[in-house]
């Protein structure tokens, strides 16, 4: 499992709520990445993610954009 530095930026990647997409700094690779969490990701990594982008650690998730 990649190790979490930061997130930010959450935005809801579908409009079912069921995406959320960061920026995401992980400890192992030294750079911010785009990232798209699920609660059905395969990587326990993106599992953590989304929950904890849903709760709000990474500050309010922005609205899936309609256009």
């Amino acid at each position: 499992m990649l190790t979490v530095k930061y997130a930010k930026n959450p935005v809801y990647g579908s409009a079912d709520g069921q995406q959320i997409q960061l920026i995401v700094r992980f400890e192992e690779i030294d750079e911010d990445l785009p990232f798209n969490a699920t609660s059905y990701d395969c990587e326990p990594h993106g599992i953590d993610l989304y929950n904890r982008a849903k709760a709000g650690e990474f500050g309010e998730v922005a609205p899936y954009p309609t256009e």
